[in-house]
């Protein structure tokens, strides 16, 4: 199971493959929408806490705003929350958190 609620809260069972599409980053100065370029990165990151040093789960995504969540990526995390955040790294150097530190819950498992 994947969701993402109004919150951009995701639930994931863990395992589970999960594909996300980073909508549109609007300039919240000037209300123009950033287009994605192929030099840009996007760097999807999950961690139990934001005081951690080490990512749970870290997917860089060169060029593009689609970020792919493979059953390897999660089949180790223990059940519960954690937080992630999404960085847009530009071409030319600059740094945006363009989702800052939401829920991410890894859902229980059977199979």
């Amino acid at each position: 199971m994947f969701t993402v609620d109004k919150d951009n809260a995701i639930h994931l069972t863990r395992g589970d493959t999960a594909r996300l599409l980073l909508g549109s980053v609007v300039n919240l100065v000037t209300g123009k929408e950033y287009i994605l370029s192929a030099d840009d990165t996007v760097t999807f990151t999950v961690k139990k806490t934001v005081y951690d040093t080490t990512p749970a789960v870290q997917i860089t995504v060169p060029g593009g705003a689609a970020i792919h969540i493979k059953p390897e990526d999660t089949k180790e995390m223990a059940f519960g929350n954690y937080l992630y955040d999404v960085q847009l790294t530009t071409a030319d150097g600059d740094v945006y958190t363009v989702i800052p530190p939401t829920k991410f819950e890894v859902l229980k498992e059977v199979t």
